[in-house]
């Protein structure tokens, strides 16, 4: 029973880390893109007031450039130390002059296949160990019932 729960788990953890970021002219800048936004040092402390303080790294959805900079909905915002604070989706305009530099967010494929390996060895084991032979149901001779009439 615990297996049944904890795979699904597991294997959405997993699936977080099939993505690389690849760098991003801002040219090719798609709506709805999954971007990173790396900011400047004076990014970081002009933007402390809406980001927090020692931002490095702002995570999210690409809305649309505007006359101010780039339109994010917000997902996350990693700090200088590491820390990271989950957003909601808010929208913030990071300016141009800010913005050291933007990555895109793209499926890895040798993630994903080593991932599906990884899935198939672990239900291969399972079945060894699970699978039909080891079943709990009754099982054709040698109990120790009594016999037919």
């Amino acid at each position: 029973m615990r297996l049944r729960v904890a795979l699904p788990i597991v294997t959405g953890l997993l699936q977080m880390g099939c993505y690389n970021y690849l760098p991003l002219r801002r040219s090719s800048l798609v709506p709805s893109s999954y971007l990173a936004v790396t900011l400047t040092e004076s990014g970081s402390e002009e933007l402390a007031r809406y980001l927090g303080p020692n931002a490095l790294v702002v995570r999210g959805r690409y809305l649309a450039a505007t006359d101010r900079g780039l339109a994010l909905a917000v997902e996350a915002v990693e700090s200088r130390r590491g820390d990271i604070a989950r957003w909601a989706g808010e929208t913030v305009v990071v300016p141009g002059e800010f913005v050291r530099g933007v990555e895109q967010r793209r499926v890895s494929p040798s993630k994903v296949v080593l991932l599906a390996g990884a899935a198939v060895a672990g239900f291969v084991v399972t079945y060894e160990a699970f699978g039909p032979a080891a079943g709990g149901g009754p099982s054709g001779g040698g109990g120790s019932g009594p016999g037919p009439r």
